[in-house]
């Protein structure tokens, strides 16, 4: 028998591919383009450890594409139409397909997407890999709110192209606006739930001054879909518009009152704030992301839970060390109000009292993945929806460099100090909730990757990583994950390699 859910996602997805690809080749504008040049990948992977999982950072933030249960064998094939430099409509368009056999084998679509461009502004539609926040994203653990460790799920959205000149004031100030609209699968605990997001940034730029100031407002809730303890969730205008402007944060209902059918989203947020230097040759970034939930952290209630980094990089890509990034992560405080003695609060962050797959997509954190989800927790059985650890204190360093004849590495430490989380589901239903563990597990996760090439003038490029676990929260496992890539560049002259 056939499972409509995988069916009926693909079936959506290949509709708005054809759909963007009809009004985009309808357009007289995207017909005087031509088709442009359009970037291949093909990449084969295999990934072993020597524990029962793979190392911590041979499966995070990898989008979804390494299962970090089993060995891995795998095969990812890309094609990519980007936007073009002309005046007018543009459009840009993309496709991502992944084979994996592993413990959790799939063959998915991974992105497959449409998008119009027409002045600042910018439509999109399909499934299409983005980051949320400032962070440096090749080396950091991810943002609070949208990392890189899972895969995109469905979206259409409006947004800005890149950041906007406030008229009148030239490049000194400038804005920059993401709203979109979103389904899940329906293979979480509340089936076929909504997701809404929406971003808002300020750029503050001084003439002269090689100073650069950023500061954004970051929203995502889950909402709608059927629980199976509560049944249908309403979806209506007025709900969405109720969820839009999180109106029902400000009566955010207790562990208690949530046993109520009260509708109710799954809110998760963050103040984003950056700098960002030059000193001529090289340019620094600090960066601080304020984690929020409930009304009390919009106020700053939980004002040392979140993400802090600091990044220097050369401007000369050869150096031994050109890229060098520190980041600190505490997600400790949840709410506690500390002039009433409680060491944590009534929060537990990426749960939710009625969402119960909490902040997740595929059995993958949304956020920063060093809170993990139930499944992937040690000592919590692999069928429990939700987080099972989220109160973690962690530090996280990054390096970049060149090794010399094109071959490049990518350096990642975390120390971490683990401690549970409130309100996990004890069973698969969710019927009661309890605490995963709640004494400190300290653990140590490095990886050491080296990409280069192996025949440049066909575009043939070669990987390979190592990873290691040592602590207490994880069992001691070393890993190894190998890759070859092939990019080429097709375009009105033919093909070349990338």
């Amino acid at each position: 028998m056939i499972h409509r859910g995988p069916w009926h996602r693909l079936r959506t997805l290949l509709r708005l591919g054809v759909w963007a690809g009809l009004l985009l080749a309808a357009s007289p504008a995207a017909q005087a383009q031509g088709p442009g040049p359009i970037e291949m990948q093909v990449e084969s992977f295999a990934a072993a450890g020597t524990g029962e999982r793979l190392p911590f950072w041979l499966g995070a933030n990898q989008r979804g594409t390494v299962d970090p249960t089993s060995a891995n064998l795998g095969l990812r094939m890309g094609v990519h139409r980007p936007f073009r430099r002309a005046a007018g409509l543009r459009y840009a368009v993309g496709a991502e397909v992944l084979g994996r056999a592993s413990q959790s084998g799939t063959v998915a679509v991974q992105q497959l997407y449409g998008r119009l461009r027409y002045g600042p502004a910018q439509l999109t539609a399909g499934r299409r890999a983005r980051v949320v926040g400032r962070i440096d994203t090749s080396l950091s653990m991810g943002s609070v709110t949208w990392s890189q460790n899972a895969p995109p799920p469905t979206r259409i959205s409006v947004s800005s192209n890149g950041y906007v000149p406030v008229p009148g004031l030239g490049d000194a100030v400038a804005l920059r606006g993401y709203f979109g609209h979103g389904w899940f699968d329906d293979d979480r605990f509340t089936r076929n739930a909504l997701l809404h997001e929406k971003s808002f940034y300020l750029r503050l730029r001084a003439p002269g001054v090689p100073v650069t100031a950023h500061a954004g407002l970051v929203h995502h809730a889950i909402w709608g879909g059927t629980n199976p303890l509560r049944g249908a969730q309403e979806v209506s205008v007025r709900q969405w518009a109720e969820v839009v402007v999180g109106s029902n944060i400000l009566t955010r209902p207790t562990q208690t009152q949530g046993e109520t059918n009260r509708e109710d989203a799954n809110h998760v947020a963050m103040y984003d704030f950056s700098l960002d230097v030059d000193l001529g040759g090289v340019t620094g970034r600090v960066y601080r992301q304020f984690y929020l939930e409930d009304l009390p952290a919009f106020w700053f209630r939980n004002v040392w839970d979140g993400l802090w980094g600091a990044r220097l990089r050369l401007d000369a890509r050869e150096a031994l060390v050109h890229t060098v990034l520190w980041e600190h992560l505490r997600m400790t405080r949840q709410g506690a109000r500390f002039d009433q003695g409680e060491a944590r609060g009534a929060d537990s962050y990426y749960n939710h009292f009625k969402y119960k797959g909490g902040w997740t997509y595929q059995g993958r954190t949304l956020g920063v993945p060093l809170l993990t989800p139930a499944a992937a927790t040690p000592g919590l059985a692999d069928a429990l929806p939700g987080i099972g650890n989220n109160i973690v204190v962690a530090h996280h360093l990054g390096v970049a460099g060149a090794l010399g004849a094109g071959v490049s590495y990518r350096l990642r430490g975390t120390y971490s100090r683990n401690y549970g989380a409130k309100n996990v589901c004890v069973t698969p239903d969710c019927a009661s909730t309890g605490r995963s563990f709640d004494d400190r597990r300290d653990q140590w996760s490095v990886r050491l990757g080296v990409r280069g090439p192996l025949a440049k003038r066909y575009g043939l490029y070669g990987r390979v990583a190592a990873a290691l676990d040592t602590g207490e929260f994880y069992d001691e496992r070393v890993g190894l994950q190998v890759g070859l890539q092939w990019r080429g560049l097709y375009g009105a002259e033919g093909t070349s390699p990338r």
